[in-house]
């Protein structure tokens, strides 16, 4: 069965289908006349895949940037000027969430999986603009953004480990 994957990127695509190679996607885009203004990543993951109306199973994920205390960082980024952001915030200990919301069909309820990994603000952003907060973050025990990592086709798929639990928990929701 293959499986819808919902605003994804080909960048993103690559990491999951490293993480799981066993899962089986293609892309989609969302729905013409979808948003969202929530910065919750669950609540987000859920909307997006409530938007689509055919073309099931299908999921999408979000992501987060938050302090070790919980709260999000989403606000104090500068879309234009990411720069910036690292040096107010460099070195500071934060949490990258992810959620990965999974619906089924029109009638099932959606799950959502979820991880987190830990790390810090980067001195500067790094890798790929498509892999949005991943620039910004370094996890914990590495010396290079995550979007570096995930953007590096030698890097160990331990290394990109934050997608594989929950989407190894969505392929079995899925089986």
């Amino acid at each position: 069965m293959t499986a819808r994957f919902v605003d994804g990127t080909e960048l993103r695509a690559t990491e999951v289908r490293r993480a799981v190679p066993e899962l089986r996607f293609e892309l989609a885009g969302l729905p013409a006349g979808y948003s969202t203004s929530t910065p919750e990543p669950e609540q987000c993951a859920r909307d997006m895949v409530m938007a689509v109306d055919d073309g099931f199973p299908c999921f999408a994920e979000a992501t987060d940037l938050v302090t070790m205390e919980g709260n999000s960082l989403r606000l104090d980024l500068d879309s234009e000027n990411e720069s910036r952001f690292c040096r107010w915030l460099r070195e500071t200990p934060v949490r990258l969430i992810l959620c990965v919301a999974l619906r089924t069909s029109a009638a099932a309820p959606v799950q959502v999986f979820r991880a987190s990994c830990d790390g810090r603000i980067a001195d500067k952003p790094a890798g790929p603009r498509a892999l949005g907060w991943d620039r910004l973050f370094v996890p914990a025990g590495f010396d290079v953004t995550y979007a570096e990592l995930v953007a590096d086709p030698a890097a160990a798929v331990d290394a990109i480990g934050l997608r594989a639990g929950p989407y190894r928990a969505l392929l079995a929701a899925m089986a």
